[in-house]
């Protein structure tokens, strides 16, 4: 029996591992995607989902309709390049080159003319800064204001093909177009300081027109450098020192061109707030209103953190929804065994096993059904997975208190008679294979709905490392059935079973409703004085807070009036 049960639990190891890992893609574009899901296999040390995404992008290359030249040699040189080098380090900087000659591969197969592109930028932009220059000069700063908000619009428009063509200079008219409106802001403008940032902006326009290269050098900043920016200006308001809040500001706004597209791709509304308001707050900073826009930046401070934390699952996440679905399964199956056997019944084991197997076949094929779905939602797969991170939490909780109803001696076995019942009151051995088939598949169907809600934020590497662990334990709990359960009583398994499966519930809520946040699909007011937890899926906003304090409400009013009703 015990060889059986460790077949059965290596199955369901694969049922939940093979699905995951596949994924077809077929366009140019989804070349960087695998560029990008192999930069971060590196990072995890996962070889394995490193080499899947490496041939992702040797048979995405190859299906690439080519042009003769000189770059198609450059490019197949770069793939090899990847795929020989040992260290870790040299992997990363060949696919850092891999990347940008796919751009500019990109450009030969779609060529723009970049003279023409900056032309309309400097015919749209002249005009403006003629204007503003001119309300300046007759100190109409009211008007200077109305013009500048052209001139950022404008710029918006354009901004794009400078970024891809010089980065340096998007970075220095970013920077110069910030300051402009800090001076614009301040509550007496000096009328010298904000011709002066113009007059920069003018110079950086007119160098990029004439097709003048950057000398700047772009640092490659991690985007926390922010945080670090406003965690200075906050404490500096603390201490009164606001000459020293306006520099940190200003060092936010040099900062930012080389970090800002870490926040524009995954919060569209927050770019927008710190492009308005960082430079708002740097120009009128005063005693008056230091409190409020110390409160202002510390929720700015929040939103970054949020957008940009990497939420993410661990393996022991992985392992416990394994462990708790396959712990119920193994035991519904091995007390099902143990009857037949004592009763001499081979054939009905046989059907047990039969059973068990269909149900893991099945359970494997919705698997892939799902995975599929999953593969071409595009760019709603992370909407969807946030709204089935959801649906699996209200899913957690129905098995939770299931669990827990199992957690006397009389419930478990009542539960287990039921299902014997079942099976021996038809009189035909078929029905054991029934019972066995409708255990298995009910357990790999609540399995897959719980991996799907965590699948896109645990890496391949962690999420096996999980399931191996949860396949180990298992087979232990299955070898050494009797001399486990003289240690732990199979109700205390139970109740052990629900309270880690709600602390999991609480995780992905945190984690489902953070990344709706992310997506701007719910809002996100932030707590200032509660900290970030992403071990436990704690993020402080209300949004996420209130759900899961609901969570926990559920979970005491249960747990007290299952106390109170057992003690009756």
């Amino acid at each position: 029996m015990k060889r059986y049960l460790i077949v059965f639990s290596i199955v369901m190891l694969f049922s939940m591992v093979a699905p995951l890992t596949i994924k077809a893609e077929t366009s140019l574009s989804d070349i960087y995607i695998s560029v990008t899901d192999a930069k971060s296999a590196i990072q995890d040390k996962d070889n394995k989902s490193f080499e899947k995404h490496l041939n992702h992008i040797k048979d995405n290359w190859k299906k690439v309709n080519k042009k003769d030249h000189k770059l198609v040699n450059k490019i197949d040189k770069d793939i090899k390049s990847v795929e020989q080098h040992q260290s870790s380090t040299a992997k990363t900087k060949s696919l850092n080159q891999l990347t940008t000659d796919l751009i500019a591969y990109e450009k030969v197969l779609n060529p723009v003319n970049k003279q023409e592109k900056r032309d309309k930028l400097q015919n749209q932009m002249s005009p403006l800064i003629k204007d503003i220059t001119k309300a300046i000069s007759s100190e109409n700063f009211e008007k200077a204001r109305e013009i500048n908000n052209k001139l950022n619009a404008t710029w918006t428009s354009n901004e794009k093909i400078v970024r891809e063509e010089d980065i340096g200079r998007y970075g220095q008219i970013e920077t110069a177009l910030m300051f402009t409106r800090i001076e614009l802001t301040k509550d007496k403008v000096d009328a010298s300081s904000v011709q002066m940032q113009v007059n920069q902006l003018k110079s950086e326009l007119d160098d990029y027109h004439a097709g003048k290269k950057s000398d700047a050098k772009t640092t490659s900043h991690d985007v926390s450098v922010l945080n670090e920016h406003l965690d200075r200006a906050i404490n500096n308001i603390d201490n009164q020192e606001l000459a020293e809040v306006k520099q940190e500001l200003q060092q936010f706004i040099i900062a930012w061109p080389n970090v800002e597209s870490d926040i524009s791709t995954k919060n569209a509304q927050l770019y927008t707030k710190i492009e308005q308001k960082i430079p708002q707050y740097a120009g009128q900073l005063n005693d008056k209103n230091k409190n409020d826009i110390k409160s202002n930046l510390i929720t700015i401070n929040h939103e970054i953190k949020e957008t940009t934390n990497k939420t993410s699952y661990t393996y022991w996440d992985a392992a416990l929804i394994l462990l708790r679905e396959g712990v119920e399964a193994l035991l519904i199956i091995m007390a099902l065994i143990t009857v037949t056997k004592k009763s001499s019944q081979k054939k009905a084991t046989n059907w047990i096993l039969a059973g068990s197997s269909f149900g893991i076949v099945l359970s494997i094929t919705l698997a892939f059904v799902f995975k599929a779905i999953f593969e071409n939602l595009g760019s709603t797969r992370e909407l969807t997975e946030g709204i089935v991170g959801i649906a699996s939490v209200m899913l957690m909780i129905i098995v939770g208190m299931w669990l827990h109803s199992k957690s006397s001696l009389q419930s478990w076995q009542k539960f287990i008679n039921k299902n014997m019942e079942k099976a021996m009151s038809t009189g035909s051995i078929v029905t054991f294979g029934l019972v066995a088939f409708l255990s298995v598949f009910r357990e790999g169907a609540e399995t897959i709905i719980f991996y799907l809600g965590i699948v896109g934020k645990i890496s391949t590497f962690s999420l096996i490392l999980g399931i191996g662990i949860a396949l180990a334990i298992l087979i232990v709990i299955a070898a050494f059935f009797n001399q486990i359960t003289k240690w732990i009583p199979i109700n205390r398994l139970f109740l052990l079973m629900s309270i880690l499966i709600f602390i999991l519930a609480f995780k992905i809520l945190g984690v489902s409703i953070h990344t709706l946040q992310i997506l701007n699909v719910v809002p996100q007011h932030a707590i200032n004085h509660l900290p970030f937890i992403d071990l436990i899926g704690f993020y402080p906003t209300y949004e996420t807070f209130i759900p899961q304090m609901v969570l926990v409400l559920i979970v005491i009013v249960y747990y007290g009036v299952n106390k109170i009703s057992k003690n009756k």
